[in-house]
C-alpha cells in the first residue's frame, strides 16, 4: 500500500469512527461541594478519575448517560476556571451547574427548587457617587463586554433547550416547589433581609449562589450549552438554616435532567 492511499484510508476511517464522539456527546454535571457531589458521582458506574490541579473530574456512565461530574470548589473564580478546564479537557456537550442555594423570593422555603432561566453577578455593580449617608440601593448592576466597555445588558441566559428539558422534568420533582426565574450569584453570604428582599423586588432574583453566573459567563465563551439549577437549602427571610440534604435533592433532579437531555438530543451522536 503506497503512502497516498494509507492516509486516504486514514481519513476516511477517521471520519467513519471519529474519536471524540464520545466526549463529545457527555453531559458535564458540576457540584462545589460534597452534599452537591457525592449522590452524583456514587451513581456513575465504571467511574474514572481525574484531578487537574485541585480539581476533580470523574466521568462514568449513568442509565446509558456518558457524564462528567466536576468538584468545582465553592466560589466564582473555582467554578470559571474549572469550567474552563473541563471544557478544554473533557469537551462537553452540555454543562449543567447545581446545587445549593439561599432563598430571595418570600414566597419559597428550604426544598424549593429554582431552574435558572438567567443569572447576574450580584457583585458586579456602579454606585451613584455618595459623599454621605451612602446606601446600597443606589446601584445599578452592569456587565464588561469583550471590547472592555461597560453594558446594562449584565444577564445571561440559560440554553432554551435545556431550560425546556428542566421545566419539564420539574413536574417529577416533589420535595418542595418550583420557580423559573433569575439566580444572583456572587462570593457573598447576604444575611440582610432587607438587601434580600431589594434584589428580589428590584431585579428578580429568586435565590444566590456563588457559581451559577461564572459558569454562564465561560460556557458562553466556548459556546457550550448551560443552565443553571438550585434547590433553596436556606432562606434568612423565613429563619430556615442551611440544611445540606438540599443539595442531594438537586443532585437527584439533575441527573433526571442530564439524562433527559441526553435522550432528546444527544444520544444520536453516538448511535
Amino acid at each position: 500500500m503506497n503512502v497516498e492511499i494509507f492516509f486516504c484510508v486514514v481519513l476516511l476511517l477517521w471520519f467513519m469512527f471519529p474519536t471524540t464522539v464520545k466526549a463529545s456527546a457527555s453531559v458535564m454535571l458540576q457540584g462545589a461541594m460534597a452534599c452537591e457531589t457525592d449522590k452524583m458521582i456514587s451513581s456513575l458506574r465504571n467511574p474514572k478519575e481525574k484531578k487537574i490541579g485541585s480539581w476533580r473530574f470523574i466521568t462514568g456512565d449513568y442509565q446509558g448517560v456518558p457524564l462528567i461530574v466536576a468538584v468545582t470548589h465553592a466560589g466564582v473564580s473555582y467554578a470559571a476556571a474549572a469550567t474552563a478546564v473541563g471544557i478544554e479537557h473533557f469537551n462537553p456537550a452540555a454543562v449543567i451547574n447545581q446545587g445549593t442555594g439561599g432563598g430571595h423570593a418570600p414566597s419559597m422555603h428550604t426544598f424549593d427548587l429554582v431552574i435558572g432561566a438567567d443569572s447576574f453577578d450580584a457583585s458586579a455593580w456602579i454606585s451613584k457617587i455618595e459623599k454621605n449617608d451612602a446606601d446600597w440601593r443606589h446601584i445599578r448592576f452592569y456587565a464588561v463586554k469583550d471590547d472592555y466597555y461597560l453594558t446594562d445588558s449584565y444577564r445571561i441566559s440559560a440554553d432554551a433547550n435545556l431550560l425546556m428539558v428542566a421545566k419539564d422534568m420539574s413536574k417529577d420533582y416533589h420535595k418542595g416547589n418550583t420557580a423559573v426565574g433569575t439566580i444572583a450569584t456572587s462570593n457573598n453570604w447576604n444575611r440582610q433581609k432587607e438587601r434580600i428582599l431589594f434584589l428580589n423586588k428590584e431585579y428578580g432574583s429568586l435565590c444566590e449562589d456563588m457559581e451559577t453566573h461564572a459558569v454562564a459567563q465561560i460556557c458562553r465563551s466556548y459556546g457550550v450549552p448551560f443552565i443553571g439549577l438550585r434547590v433553596l437549602s436556606n432562606t434568612e427571610l423565613h429563619d430556615e438554616k442551611f440544611n445540606p440534604e438540599a443539595g442531594h435533592a438537586c443532585q437527584e433532579f439533575s441527573l433526571s435532567v442530564a439524562k433527559a437531555y441526553y435522550e432528546k438530543y444527544l444520544k444520536f451522536m453516538v448511535e
